[in-house]
């Protein structure tokens, strides 16, 4: 069991971003060294995010996550994870996973797939927290959630 966080973030909502949230979005994701090819084209790249509902409107997203299906829609791929750098190690990361776990679910994935560019960085061991384990499909580097 992991310790709460020191100083716990409340009045957090998680929903996908729209339209006009998406520049935001590429910007966090930017920030955080992953690309911010975000726009919802024709891969399917989905956006989700936490908001802070006390947080003014240029800090009120907090964190990013982008998704993709892949093969037949019962797997997506973790295209990328960020949470505002101000905000990190309070709990965001894992709680931003497990709301996109949900709600690839409930649209009927079974697995979600993840590479990390670091197998010993931060986002590895974000994912292993969040429950992701190695492949055993011979895939080196990639680690999967079971929804």
């Amino acid at each position: 069991m992991h310790p709460s966080p020191a100083n716990p973030v409340t009045g957090i909502v998680f929903r996908t971003v729209r339209s006009w949230e998406r520049e935001v979005a590429s910007i966090l994701l930017a920030d955080s060294g992953l690309p911010p090819s975000t726009d919802r084209g024709p891969d399917g790249t989905v956006l989700f995010g936490l908001w802070d509902l006390a947080a003014s409107n240029a800090e009120a997203l907090v964190g990013v996550a982008a998704t993709r299906p892949l093969d037949d829609g019962r797997a997506a791929k973790l295209c990328g994870i960020a949470v505002r750098a101000s905000l990190r190690r309070r709990g965001l990361g894992r709680r931003l996973l497990a709301e996109v776990a949900d709600a690839l679910r409930a649209d009927g994935a079974e697995r979600l797939l993840a590479r990390p560019a670091d197998a010993q960085g931060p986002a590895a061991a974000l994912l292993a927290r969040a429950g992701f384990a190695a492949t055993t499909d011979g895939e080196v580097g990639w680690l999967y959630l079971e929804l």
